[in-house]
This record gives C-alpha cells, sequence and structure tokens, in this order.
C-alpha cells in the first residue's frame, strides 16, 4: 500500500495513457455535457456529478448506469477525461490593464476517481442483483469481508506510533487538494447585487421623512437683495418721517 496518493494516481494515469477515458466532460461556458451528449444545466440535479469528480470519488447515483453502460474501470477506478471550452480569465500585463488570453482548444487533463465505503456498499447491492439472490446481512458482511481480504493491505499487529505518524503525514501532504468548483461562480455576484438593492432600499427608508430630500443642498443667496432693500426704504422712510438719517445700527448704538 502506499501512502503517496498523487503519486499513485498519476502512475495509474501513466499505466493507462493509450487507453480511453472511463468517461468524458465537456465543460461549456453555460452548460456541460458527458461524452459529448446532452447538455445540462449547472443548475440541475445532474450537476452532482461534478461535485463527485471535485472529490475525487466514483459517483454512487451514476453507479448502475455506469454498470449498464459497461464502462472501463481501470485497477477499480474511474478516469474522467475534462475538457474546459470556457475561456480562461483575462490577465493583467505590465501596464495593469487585462488581457484576454485566446486558446486554440479545450484544455484537457485527466483525473481518477476512486471507490469508497458508500460506493462498495453499492457496488454489493448491484452484485445482488446480478446474481438474482436475497443476501442475508450475514452473507452480505461475508462477501464485503472477502473484498476487503482481497483488495487490503496486510494487518500489522505490531503497530508504531512513530511509524503511524510518519504514514498519516505522508498520505496528508500527498493527498490532492480540492480543486476550484466547476460550476461557474454566480453566487457571490447574485450576493453583491442583493447587497447592493438592499443597501439602495435603506438609504431610501432613512430619506423617507426627510424634507429636505428634493430639494437642492446648494446655498441660495437670492434674499440678500431684497433684505438690503427693505433696509434701505426702513432709513428711507425714517429721514422722510421723523428726521432721523441714522442706520438700525447706529441707533441701537444710541
Amino acid at each position: 500500500m502506499t501512502y503517496n496518493t498523487t503519486r499513485e494516481n498519476k502512475d495509474l494515469l501513466q499505466r493507462h495513457h493509450d487507453a480511453p477515458a472511463s468517461l468524458s466532460v465537456q465543460l461549456h461556458h453555460d452548460h456541460w455535457t458527458l461524452n459529448s451528449g446532452s447538455k445540462f444545466l449547472y443548475t440541475s440535479p445532474a450537476a452532482a456529478f461534478l461535485d463527485d469528480i471535485r472529490a475525487y470519488r466514483i459517483p454512487v447515483d451514476l453507479l448502475q448506469l455506469i454498470d449498464s453502460a459497461n464502462v472501463p474501470f481501470y485497477e477499480g477506478c474511474l478516469v474522467v477525461e475534462l475538457q474546459d471550452f470556457r475561456e480562461p480569465p483575462a490577465t493583467k500585463d505590465k501596464k495593469g490593464e487585462d488581457v484576454n488570453v485566446k486558446s486554440d482548444g479545450p484544455i484537457s487533463s485527466r483525473v481518477v476517481l476512486r471507490q469508497n465505503s458508500e460506493s462498495a456498499c453499492a457496488d454489493l447491492r448491484l452484485l445482488n442483483d446480478k446474481l438474482n439472490t436475497n443476501w442475508t446481512d450475514q452473507e452480505a458482511l461475508e462477501a464485503e469481508a472477502r473484498i476487503l481480504l482481497a483488495t487490503a493491505p496486510p494487518l500489522c499487529l505490531k503497530p508504531d506510533p512513530n511509524l503511524g505518524r510518519m504514514a498519516n503525514t505522508m498520505q496528508r501532504i500527498s493527498t490532492p487538494r480540492t480543486p476550484p468548483p466547476l460550476r461557474p461562480q454566480k453566487r457571490k455576484l447574485e450576493a453583491t447585487e442583493a447587497d447592493e438593492r438592499a443597501a439602495a432600499r435603506k438609504v431610501k427608508i432613512l430619506q423617507y421623512m426627510d424634507p429636505q430630500r428634493n430639494r437642492a443642498s446648494k446655498p441660495r443667496y437670492g434674499n440678500l437683495g431684497l433684505i438690503s432693500f427693505v433696509l434701505a426704504l426702513i432709513t428711507l422712510i425714517q429721514y422722510t418721517v421723523l428726521g432721523d438719517c441714522r442706520f438700525p445700527q447706529d441707533q441701537a448704538r444710541a
């Protein structure tokens, strides 16, 4: 048993380099296809298969279809070829401007999907249906035990804690990192638009009872001329009627 998962997947792909892939997935801008067949939306229930590819696990929900279609397995694994026809993201040049990168064809890569406990249990159910037998729980456990004895490494009856730590560390480091989602990232954009709408609605509510909401905020000096005219008229009346030609501010000082 090897604890370097990345190297194990690389060796498996190298050994079956000339063999056709088990399945092929074509990724387009607004849809994706399986084996260049029918189109599926990224929001459809079938898009759960893309999540299984991203997690490097055999899809349990499609095991029956895969078995009926005689999809080839390689050493108990599925080899899926990804063909990305979407435009690559724009890069920035030395001036900081966006530069669109044009590709001549799709970006192809292969990934290995491995079995887990859930898919192993589903395999037992398919085997039971194929043989047209009704296994009891005990018989199913015996069949699972035989499969584990044939595929699992021998047990170590004298384990070494230091060796176990080294093996766990090696397996953790060599496990392939989770790739970016195969589905388009539209949730962040929708969330941003929703936040902007909520902020605009909040501002509208705060300004609803503001009397100055629809008025210009610039100061107006048109009334200063009227005030000067009224003061001049008062001064003229005082001079004509009372014979006092002093301005109001001078009268206040007196």
